[in-house]
C-alpha cells in the first residue's frame, strides 16, 4: 500500500480560485476505481497551507491517477496559483 502526503501552498489572494479546484479534485479522484482514499486538509495556523494524504494500492494506480483528465488539468491550474513550490512525500506500508 503507498500514502501520498502531498502540500501544496495556495497565494492569499488567490484562495478563493483555488477552492473549487481543490473540492473537484477531490472529488473526482475519490472516484477513481483504484482510489484507496484521498483526503485534503487546511493547516490551521496557515489557511493557504493544504495538505493531501491519499491511499492507493501501488505506484502503478498513483501513475494512473497523474494521467486523469482531472488531474492534468486541475494540477497546472493550481500551480498557477501557488506562492511556493510543495511537496510530495511517497510513503510505503510498514508491516
Amino acid at each position: 500500500m503507498l500514502k501520498v502526503i502531498a502540500q501544496h501552498y495556495i497565494r492569499p489572494e488567490c484562495l478563493d480560485q483555488a477552492r473549487p479546484l481543490l473540492a473537484e479534485l477531490v472529488e473526482k479522484s475519490r472516484a477513481e476505481a483504484l482510489c484507496i482514499g484521498y483526503d485534503l486538509f487546511t493547516n490551521q495556523a496557515d489557511p493557504c497551507h493544504f495538505v493531501f494524504v491519499e491511499e492507493w494500492p501501488d505506484r502503478a494506480a498513483l501513475d494512473l491517477h497523474a494521467q486523469t483528465e482531472h488531474f492534468t488539468r486541475i494540477v497546472p491550474q493550481l500551480k498557477d496559483l501557488t506562492s511556493r513550490e510543495g511537496s510530495l512525500l511517497l510513503m510505503d506500508a510498514f508491516a
